[in-house]
């Protein structure tokens, strides 16, 4: 027994390292490939692994070791032509992705060591893991979706008198102030999920679970982007954006190459409604902080040109979805999801056929807003559910079922 015993005991031990370098490999790899200090959502993705180390405060030789490796990673990546890109802030943003990198490494090591150890690294690589699959699978799709339909959008903004994204992109053009603020608030978003995700485990008060949220919200994203296809006005127009909205274009499907077909609904809109909406309950700081983080991202939305102004609006019902379904409200899910359905099957296929008067399209925008809104307050939605902490560890506990 003692020899069975030993013998799992060392498998274990094998596989564990295993599975640690493999996770650590992937996300170093992709990080040079892709020039990590460049890419400013990997970099954020990154710098929150040093948030979930050094938030267990490490011993001082831990920290230490910790930013020796930094600078050692740093050297090496600039020793390689790594670029550290031209985004507002991105010498500093770049530099802390090192220490995030390093803290990656230290907590793999001590995985490696110990089974316990794998929490903290798990949580630590869940978002450079999620942005490395996210921009993968939105790259694999490209091909099977060759045309887009910006163009339908674009239309349907038109009809509401203003097209918005332009506007707000000519408000960043005249403040680079605001563009770059804005910018660095939209590239942030998975670091502000890895803290809204730490809240939650040391006890505040949620909804719902934000780490199944928030997955939940990627892959149902990901499948409603295949009705609709489209990728933002500045792909599209280019040039022309912001300055030179086309006049009225025909309705028809665009081929494009090499750019994400990630617009409607706009999962940045529903994420960072969601972190709003899962800190409900705490401090008024923080109310206050995710209220601004939520105004700012929605604007970046609009003026970076990623978006158009009914891909915010379809995020609404889609956000309500999300989190009904986290909350085992399935009546409510559904209600909200066919709202969203309903939407993105009218701009793809409902539009050339009936296209609704100024006046009908804000009614239609007013109502889906409105409904949204009802299904958010009632109050089955306002089930919680606290998990206990234990240094920082990820335990999980399931909130009971609310009736329909």
């Amino acid at each position: 027994m003692v020899r069975v015993g030993s013998k799992n005991q060392a498998l274990d031990t094998v596989a564990r390292v295993l599975a640690v370098a493999c996770l650590i490999a992937v996300i170093f790899i992709t990080f040079k490939l892709f020039n990590g200090a460049d890419t400013p959502f990997l970099a954020f993705s990154v710098i929150g692994a040093a948030v979930v180390h050094f938030s267990n405060r490490p011993r001082v030789i831990e920290a230490t070791i910790t930013t020796l490796l930094a600078s050692g990673l740093g050297i090496a990546y600039i020793g390689g032509r790594g670029a550290f890109g031209q985004y507002p802030a991105s010498g500093l943003v770049g530099t802390v992705a090192f220490i995030g990198l390093a803290s990656i490494l230290v907590l793999g090591w001590k995985a490696c060591r110990s089974t316990e150890a794998l929490r903290p690294l798990l949580l630590a690589t869940f978002c450079p893991a999620l942005v490395i699959l996210t921009n993968l699978a939105l790259a694999a799709i490209i091909q099977f979706q060759p045309h887009v339909f910006d163009l339908f959008l674009y239309r349907f903004d038109g009809l509401l008198g203003v097209q918005t994204s332009f506007v707000a992109g000519r408000w960043f053009a005249a403040s680079p102030f605001l563009a770059n603020l804005c910018f660095l608030v939209y590239s942030a978003l998975p670091l502000a999920e890895l803290l809204v995700f730490l809240l939650f485990v040391r006890g505040q008060r949620m909804p719902g679970n934000p780490l199944v949220l928030f997955i939940v919200t990627g892959i149902a994203g990901f499948v409603f982007y295949q009705v609709c296809p489209a990728t933002g006005p500045v792909h599209v127009f280019g040039a022309e954006f912001p300055n030179y909205p086309p006049p009225a274009l025909p309705l028809q499907s665009v081929l494009l190459d090499d750019v994400p077909r990630n617009a409607i609904p706009s999962l940045h809109s529903a994420w960072a409604l969601l972190i709003w909406w899962s800190l409900r309950y705490s401090k008024n700081w923080m109310r206050w902080l995710a209220t601004g983080f939520l105004a700012l991202t929605l604007l970046a939305t609009l003026g970076l040109g990623e978006h158009y102004l009914i891909d915010l609006v379809v995020a609404a019902p889609f956000s309500v979805a999300a989190m009904a379904a986290c909350t085992r409200q399935h009546r409510k899910a559904i209600a909200a999801c066919a709202l969203v359905l309903g939407w993105l099957l009218y701009l793809r296929f409902g539009l050339p056929i009936f296209t609704l008067s100024p006046l009908g399209a804000w009614m239609a925008v007013l109502v889906t807003v409105i409904v949204s809104i009802l299904l958010a307050g009632t109050k089955n939605l306002s089930v919680w559910g606290r998990i206990p902490s234990s240094s920082g560890l990820l335990t999980r506990l399931t909130p009971p079922a609310p009736p329909n």
